[in-house]
């Protein structure tokens, strides 16, 4: 089942007292790309075990409607999010939303091994919507991307207010059993900075659970920062360029 939630969180882990990005169309910046492992995800009483990211944007500027306020009450930008099955085939909603972003279809040779790393700093046009309100009134109503679209001029790669950020997931569950992993400081640093709802959510992973000898089940994991689509001849080829799309070269798209 597809969520998205927004980062902006409260100490309590609530979001939902903070004044809120409001629905609209912006522009903003990749700067956070969070692998959260693989989990069993219900949907439609099913159960499936899925792999999956979060991927966060700052908000720049507000295009529709342009009144839109884009800073918090402390000036910082409004932050929004999407959690994403880490998949590259052709219906899953991480490849629609970059096809979208970038303006243009994936090569065979890009579905083989797309390095997810490369959307930090890049820039787009987000569409965003709330989330339904919880039926018990409680809960709900934040801030989710709803799609992603290549900006007006083109991708840029720019510098971000928020530190840019990559968790890799393996690093860090690599670090903890072996504290010389190269990177594995950086990334148990960085969990630390998570609040208490993301760790748990990490922790719940199938990756996780198996590294710290909690669960014997074998993880359905493929590396994020690597994303293999598992599909790739089910892909077609075909793509409906505009003329837009006809002006673009690679050197035009960061990723």
């Amino acid at each position: 089942m597809e969520e998205f939630m927004s980062l902006i969180m409260s100490s309590d882990g609530s979001s939902e007292n903070l004044p809120k990005l409001q629905p609209g169309i912006y522009s903003g910046t990749c700067y956070q790309i969070i692998d959260l492992g693989t989990r069993d995800e219900v949907f439609q009483g099913d159960i499936t075990k899925k792999t999956q990211v979060i991927i966060t944007f700052e908000v720049t500027e507000a295009l529709e409607p342009s009144d839109n306020m884009v800073k918090m009450e402390d000036g910082r930008p409004f932050a929004v999010s999407g959690t994403y099955t880490a998949s590259l085939f052709e219906q899953a909603k991480l490849h629609k939303h970059l096809v979208s972003w970038r303006g243009r279809a994936f090569t065979e040779e890009e579905l083989q091994g797309f390095d997810i790393s490369k959307l930090l700093g890049c820039t787009a046009r987000i569409e965003v919507t709330h989330t339904k309100p919880s039926s018990e009134g409680k809960g709900g109503g934040n801030p989710k991307v709803d799609n992603l679209h290549r900006p007006d001029g083109g991708i840029k790669v720019i510098d971000t207010e928020n530190e840019k950020k990559s968790f890799d997931l393996d690093i860090y569950l690599n670090h903890l059993k072996d504290p010389k992993t190269e990177g594995g400081e950086g990334m148990a640093d960085m969990f630390d900075t998570f609040p208490d709802w993301l760790q748990n959510k990490i922790k719940d992973s199938y990756e996780y659970k198996k590294a710290v000898g909690t669960s014997t089940e074998t993880s359905m994991s493929d590396e994020v920062s690597k994303l293999t689509d598992e599909a790739a001849q089910s892909n077609s080829p075909d793509f409906d360029d505009t003329e837009d799309n006809d002006k673009l070269t690679n050197d035009d798209i960061p990723f």
